[in-house]
């Protein structure tokens, strides 16, 4: 299943998480959200700024699209959302100090 970031919408923060919407198999737009503890743990950003989350989620982009493919199919009025669950356990950021 081919799934890419829809073009009309480019992500953004809303209240400390990545919003986007993906574009399933070539025509059925769908809405994620990707949590900021997500983005931090899992993707390494360096903090919760707007330009940290989104440089985590350019970084993290394939595994978050094919984390959202796999999720399309969850019943939901609205947006999907995605948490540190949803993704691997391996940790790329860098270590807390």
């Amino acid at each position: 299943m081919s799934t890419e970031l829809a073009k009309e919408v480019p992500p953004a923060v809303i209240d400390g998480a990545v919003r986007f919407t993906a574009l399933l198999q070539g025509r059925v737009h769908h809405v994620f959200e990707v949590s900021g503890d997500a983005l931090v743990e899992h993707f390494g950003a360096q903090s919760r700024s707007d330009d940290d989350l989104l440089a985590a989620f350019k970084r993290g982009k394939a595994e978050i699209l094919d984390v959202a493919a796999q999720s399309a199919n969850i019943p939901v009025n609205g947006m999907v959302e995605l948490g540190t669950g949803d993704f691997s356990e391996r940790r790329p950021g860098p270590a807390s100090a």
